[in-house]
């Protein structure tokens, strides 16, 4: 591994691939990626639900396919796997473990594109015992695409997210029937016809629930649920927790980075530049959890953001004249991307503004800059699904201003 880089990206799923792609396609050649697994193309790899390419290529393909596609485009572009970045320092020095052990790197510019993972049970407070066959929907779909194997034959599945049904797609294509969708809101969080195809595999989906008790020593052998006010067993091999995605955002906790305590994910500018500008970040470890299609065309326009800061060559200017304006949420909004605004750059007039609820909404939302309104239109929106606020004028955005809010009112 060569120790000095213009650009290390940190993850290959489809931001950080697309990142590199679009990097080499403006010159800029001494790109590396850094990935922790065996393979490169991140969570994809291990989806073949036709669901991915209809953005990027203009055709639907599974998600082993569109990996597989991105990943090719990137030709000679070195990927080095089985190595995890272990710490970020200031100005793109970075300590990277390999099988061959720590080395340390050094980058003009580092993109962060570590994606996401489920909230596993014991985060969730299920009670009960430690039974084999307590797994996520991503471990079933490595169990099933990547190793051929059939990890339970009787599941319940927990959640109701599009990965929720795309994990019932996984069990069909084993050969498995679900025992049973267990939501504890009262509506699914997938589009609502997906009903249907949960009816069609015979799959009871149970609403305004939750599992109170998983039952069983060497294995799971039952869940017990709670259902306004009642409660139920159902037998079963398996539990899959699916969903409740998290960013994989570990590495920033511990970094000088700053970052939402909340959800430990660092704070970006409209360009996606961290505090330290040495650093970029994209993807779904901002934003919990796009469309792969989503964070692919994110990846593009981030890996231009950090060619034109590359071959503009005034890095040391902007670290002496960033002044960032902070984003507000009030408390029905969990997160916004970007979290701050640099208002001395001047380059970017308008932007979109990715951002996710913590329950149902139905009402208009604005945006302000002090007591300039930069944003209002009505919305709907459910948790898990993005809402982007679109063309948000920064001209707009007077000097005077200390920050940003956004608000449903």
């Amino acid at each position: 591994m060569s120790l000095n880089y213009d650009v290390v990206i940190i993850g290959s799923g489809p931001a950080g691939v697309a990142a590199a792609y679009s990097l080499r396609r403006r010159g800029i050649q001494r790109v590396a990626i850094i990935e922790r697994e065996a393979d490169a193309g991140g969570v994809p790899r291990h989806c073949q639900h036709p669901t991915f390419g209809v953005l990027a290529f203009k055709r639907p393909m599974k998600g082993n396919q569109f990996a597989k596609k991105i990943v090719a485009q990137l030709g000679d572009t070195p990927i080095f796997t089985r190595s995890t970045v272990t710490q970020l320092h200031p100005n793109g020095h970075l300590t990277i473990s390999t099988p061959d052990g720590l080395v340390e790197a050094q980058a003009k510019r580092v993109l962060i594109a570590t994606g996401v993972r489920e909230t596993p049970r014991h985060p969730r407070l299920v009670s009960g015992l430690r039974p084999q066959g307590i797994i996520t929907a991503g471990a079933l779909q490595q169990f099933v695409y990547l190793n051929g194997k059939k990890p339970c034959r009787n599941p319940v599945i927990v959640g109701s997210e599009l990965v929720s049904f795309s994990a019932l797609w996984t069990l069909k294509n084993a050969g498995v029937k679900a025992q049973a969708m267990i939501e504890s809101g009262d509506r699914i969080l997938a589009f609502k016809p997906a009903t249907l195809f949960a009816k069609a595999m015979g799959t009871p989906v149970f609403l305004n629930s939750q599992i109170t008790e998983i039952g069983g020593l060497e294995r799971a052998e039952y869940v017990v649920v709670e259902s306004a006010g009642k409660t139920h067993k159902i037998m079963c091999d398996s539990v899959i927790f699916t969903g409740q995605f998290v960013g994989e955002n570990t590495l920033i906790r511990k970094s000088h980075l700053d970052y939402d305590a909340a959800t430990g994910k660092p704070v970006t500018d409209q360009r996606g530049r961290c505090s330290d500008t040495s650093y970029y970040a994209a993807g779904n470890m901002l934003h919990p959890a796009d469309m792969g299609d989503q964070c692919y065309q994110e990846g593009l326009w981030v890996g231009e953001q950090i060619a034109d800061d590359l071959l503009a060559n005034h890095h040391q200017q902007q670290l002496k004249e960033t002044q960032r304006l902070p984003v507000h949420l009030d408390d029905k909004i969990c997160f916004s991307v970007p979290a701050c605004i640099d208002i001395n750059d001047n380059s970017i007039n308008k932007i979109n503004f990715n951002i996710k609820v913590e329950h149902p909404v139905n009402g208009t939302i604005k945006v302000m800059a002090g007591s300039t309104l930069l944003y209002e239109k009505h919305h709907r929106g459910l948790p898990t699904r993005r809402i982007l606020l679109k063309n948000i004028d920064l001209t707009k955005i007077q000097r005077d201003a200390t920050e940003i809010s956004i608000a449903v009112v």
